[in-house]
């Protein structure tokens, strides 16, 4: 069995097409693949989208980070209810930040939660929990502690073989197929 993982910026355009990449990627082996997205959020990140962003509702540093931080715990509460709906928010939710420039608000996110048919009243519990908090704590420890200092990244494990991983921040299709290849000779 593949241990995915897919570090992304929440809202950064070259993760959401790395986020296709690898989700066509698992679909497509011939083996169990467990595969999580994992939203990163920095001092870097922040920066970056500042500066190159083509949304420009955001001029401060400080109500640009606190709206990611906002839409990473709703994507967690919407994970909290089931994978798959948890990734159609995500989707749903950068499909309007992106390609309709809406800024992000707890409005968009609760629109979006009813449209990815999530359980609104647990959802609205769960956005703000601390439940969702610690689960958000525990994904930049792991970007850490797997040397994720940028993204799109992913770290690949093969289950069957050593406890090691491999680390991927630039990525295609044919990327991912090499190490496919490498994964399954030579472990």
């Amino acid at each position: 069995m593949l241990d995915v993982y897919l570090f992304v910026t929440p809202w950064d355009e070259q993760c959401i097409q790395s986020e296709k990449v690898m989700i066509d990627f698992v679909q497509n082996v011939d083996q169990k693949v467990s595969f999580q997205i994992i939203p990163m959020l920095n001092m870097q990140i922040i920066q970056s989208y500042l500066h190159n962003t083509k949304n420009k509702s955001y001029d401060s540093y400080n109500r640009l980070s606190e709206d990611m931080y906002n839409m990473i715990l709703d994507y967690k509460a919407a994970l909290f209810q089931c994978k798959r709906h948890g990734r159609n928010f995500l989707k749903l939710i950068q499909q309007e930040i992106n390609s309709n420039h809406l800024p992000y608000s707890k409005q968009l996110g609760s629109e979006i939660a009813e449209r990815a048919k999530l359980d609104l009243e647990m959802f609205e519990n769960d956005r703000r929990s601390k439940l969702a908090r610690d689960a958000f704590k525990a994904d930049q420890r792991t970007a850490s502690e797997m040397n994720v200092a940028i993204s799109p990244a992913a770290v690949i494990f093969n289950d069957d073989g050593d406890d090691c991983g491999i680390l991927v921040e630039d990525f295609d299709d044919k990327t991912l197929q090499q190490i496919w290849f490498f994964v399954n000779c030579c472990w």
